[in-house]
This record gives structure tokens, C-alpha cells and sequence, in this order.
């Protein structure tokens, strides 16, 4: 218990102003006086930065052409695979058709997003100023990609 009341005294001295051993004004006011040195400098390092900076930004714009304009790779094609019990000569074919779930309900959906994605692209291809459209069909595609997520994950 003693010592509860000592460090309660303690406390209580900390809260009392402390008069510095010296006073410190003299060496700052002394350090403001002085004049500060700038850093010295090359003046050739500014333009040379600057020329620098400028190769880097046309290097990673040729580049980024370079790659737009000559994909790495083959261009990826797609190969007509009749489905099962098509006649010889109906055959319709969509981007995804070899992207099929196994599950008869999500194969039913796939198809029906499909279906709408035709039918936008083909309103899109009579009106293509329709921007609304162009939502419409990035949804659609969104939605069939997560529907493909979702098959892959149930297997």
C-alpha cells in the first residue's frame, strides 16, 4: 500500500513545470542567424532527368503499341464442331460453344445467355450507335462468364 502512495505522489510532481539546466534559445536563435547553403547542383542535371524521363515514356508507348499492334501468339480460331443430331444443314454456332456445363440446369442457362447475346449482337450490328446495347451485351457476357465459374466450381 505504501508504495500506491508514493507513485501516486510521483505522479502528482510530474504535472509541475521543469526549468531547463540552460537555456536554449541563444544556440537556436544562432541557427536561424546563420545563412543556409544551398545544395549545389549541376545545372546540366535538370534537362538530363528530364531527357531521361521522356526516352522512358516513349519507350513504354512503343512498347505498348508494339504489343497492340503484333499480338504474341497465333490468333486464336474456332473450329465448327456439329452438335449432336444437327442435320446437314443448320449448323449456328456462337463464340462459347465449347465453354458447356456439365449440369443440365446451368447448360439450359448458358444457352439462354447465348441466345440473348445473339440477339444483342444482332441488334447491335442494325443499330450500332445504340450504346445501351453495348451495356446490355457486357452484362450478358459477364453473367455467362460467372455462370462458367460457377460450373467449375460444382464440378
Amino acid at each position: 500500500m505504501d508504495n500506491e502512495f508514493q507513485w501516486r505522489k510521483q505522479m502528482r510532481t510530474l504535472n509541475q513545470d521543469v526549468e531547463p539546466a540552460r537555456d536554449l534559445w541563444p544556440d537556436i536563435a544562432a541557427r536561424i542567424a546563420q545563412p543556409v547553403a544551398a545544395p549545389w547542383r549541376r545545372p546540366w542535371q535538370r534537362p538530363a532527368f528530364a531527357l531521361a524521363a521522356s526516352l522512358v515514356l516513349a519507350a513504354g508507348a512503343v512498347f505498348t503499341a508494339s504489343r497492340f499492334l503484333h499480338p504474341s501468339g497465333p490468333a486464336p480460331t474456332l473450329t465448327a464442331v456439329r452438335p449432336q443430331g444437327a442435320s446437314d444443314g443448320a449448323v449456328s454456332l456462337t463464340a462459347l460453344d465449347w465453354a458447356k456445363p456439365a449440369d443440365p440446369g446451368l447448360a439450359a442457362a448458358a444457352q439462354d445467355l447465348d441466345k440473348a447475346s445473339a440477339e444483342l449482337q444482332a441488334a447491335l450490328e442494325a443499330r450500332p450507335d445504340a450504346v445501351f446495347l453495348v451495356g446490355m451485351l457486357n452484362r450478358t457476357n459477364a453473367q455467362r462468364m460467372r455462370l462458367m465459374r460457377q460450373s467449375a466450381i460444382s464440378g
